[in-house]
């Protein structure tokens, strides 16, 4: 079986660590597989690639690139699989084509509702016609694979013809690296507690959040502080940002916030080990990379109580109700409070990522997808 990754939007996050550790995965298991990416998106040497510009296009131009450009190149490679991994894909495709959907935002009413209002009217326009796309992607793919019910649940309320083509596909995470530190401190009330929260910035994540639940717990004699692998400067810059920088700003100004930038996905591991809570504010996802992280290293993790939050984590979690900056203060609270349920969260966590969030299991499960949808 001869399979052809369009991997042309992976630049950073989760879609970037996705393909990064499928590459990986299809050169280990010597799968006949070629990936296309961007010029500058860097994978482990060996792996098969063709490189394009496409990511550096404005979006019409790009648009018409991959339906009629890219589509000679599909046809030219005569793949028996095309995996268009990142919301959309051929219109027209000369081969079995499955789409991988992980775009949450543009379908789910709650993120409209909260987030939409903050964008400029350039921006929403942007997301109407980017929602148009992929549901024209979802319609002329042979198989839609999602990570979650959640996900399933908001493209199957935008068209329900597409119910019967949708597969769940639940993402995974390498539970070698991400594993629990033998010699992890024991939580103590006298000490700071270091809260972690692994994401790069969209205007949905409200890290803002979290720096005023810091702020409100120092205020009541609860020595915290909040590390974020975000950049400041990104988040100044994006449209809808403006809160969010304001609020980590003020945060950092009272030596309560530290932004950690970017960092490489093997120097993870060793970040979530320095921390005592993860905690993951975001209103909107199809599923949650760091949510499975955290778990797996056995990081007790507090969740605004979103639907793909619960869907993820069961019971190795704590929920607050979203936007609700006293009662993340006193879910964090409680649970620095109680040693019980904070050990019984750990144990939770790393047996539901054991369970059911294994990288190859997934991986196992996308290749049996593609050989049916070859044939």
């Amino acid at each position: 079986m001869k399979i052809l990754v369009n991997a042309l939007s992976a630049s950073s996050g989760g879609i970037a660590t996705y393909t990064k550790n499928l590459a990986h995965s299809f050169l280990s298991r010597k799968l006949d597989s070629i990936f296309a990416v961007s010029n500058d998106f860097e994978l482990e040497e060996g792996v098969p690639t063709i490189r394009f510009s496409a990511n550096r296009m404005p979006p019409i131009k790009r648009f018409f690139w991959e339906q009629s450009v890219w589509r000679m190149i599909v046809k030219k490679y005569k793949p028996d699989v095309l995996f268009s991994s990142a919301n959309f894909g051929l219109i027209f495709s000369p081969v079995s084509q499955i789409l991988l959907m992980r775009e949450g935002g543009l379908f789910d009413p709650f993120y409209l509702s909260n987030i939409g209002p903050s964008l400029s009217m350039s921006k929403l326009a942007q997301r109407i016609a980017r929602r148009k796309l992929i549901l024209a992607s979802a319609r002329a793919s042979k198989i839609i694979m999602t990570p979650s019910n959640a996900a399933k649940t908001l493209l199957v309320a935008a068209d329900k013809s597409l119910e019967s083509r949708i597969i769940i596909n639940k993402y995974g995470t390498n539970t070698k690296l991400f594993s629990h530190p033998a010699n992890r401190k024991e939580l103590k009330k006298d000490e700071r507690l270091n809260l972690l929260y692994v994401s790069v910035y969209y205007p949905h994540k409200i890290p803002g959040i979290i720096s005023e639940a810091v702020a409100q717990l120092n205020a009541k004699g609860i020595e915290t502080h909040l590390s974020i692998t975000m950049n400041l400067d990104q988040i100044q810059n994006t449209a809808g940002g403006e809160k969010d920088f304001i609020l980590l700003k003020k945060g950092i100004e009272r030596n309560q916030v530290t932004l950690l930038g970017t960092v490489s996905y093997t120097d993870l591991p060793s970040i979530y080990a320095q921390h005592d809570l993860f905690v993951f504010p975001s209103i909107s996802e199809t599923f949650g990379h760091p949510l499975v992280e955290a778990m797996s290293m056995g990081l007790p993790v507090i969740a605004s109580d979103t639907s793909i939050h619960r869907e993820v984590c069961k019971d190795s979690a704590v929920y607050y109700s979203p936007f609700s900056i006293s009662d993340l203060t006193q879910k964090i609270m409680e649970l620095h409070l109680n040693k019980t349920k904070y050990a019984i969260l750990s144990e939770n966590g790393i047996k539901n990522s054991r369970k059911n969030f294994l990288w190859e299991k997934h991986v196992d499960r996308l290749i049996s997808i593609m050989e049916n949808s070859s044939n």
